[in-house]
């Protein structure tokens, strides 16, 4: 005999999740799929973890979000400092890679130079 609540996750869950790919309003979210299926948002992450249909929507959701970030962001649809913050979930950085290699890519060797005076009379 199970005990709790049935789960909700369905075939008709599935194609409401299918669904909001295209009816989301500015940005797709995890968030805005939660509230679009009228779940809390960790059930999305178990969800997501449990059903790998479900998962590969996710990844979906993820991958449209990063797309529609950049195109927007570039054209200046979108706030440069939002659009930042939210690219960092995607990997992106805006870091600069300050490191000092030699040409062969191993560590920058420091020589002591001798100062040398030249006597322009001699």
């Amino acid at each position: 005999m199970s005990r709790g609540r049935p789960p909700k996750f369905n075939d008709e869950m599935l194609s409401k999740a299918n669904q909001y790919l295209t009816d989301y309003d500015v940005i797709p979210s995890i968030a805005g799929l939660a509230v679009y299926l009228k779940i809390a948002r960790e059930t999305v992450y178990d969800w997501s973890r449990k059903y790998p249909e479900f998962s590969d929507i996710v990844t979906l959701l993820l991958s449209k979000q990063e797309q529609v970030l950049i195109q927007k962001g570039l054209i200046g649809d979108f706030n440069a400092s939002i659009t930042k913050v939210i690219l960092t979930k995607h990997g992106y950085s805006d870091k600069q890679d300050m490191t000092l290699a030699s040409p062969d890519g191993g560590p920058v060797r420091y020589e002591k130079i001798e100062r040398v005076i030249i006597d322009p009379q001699t």
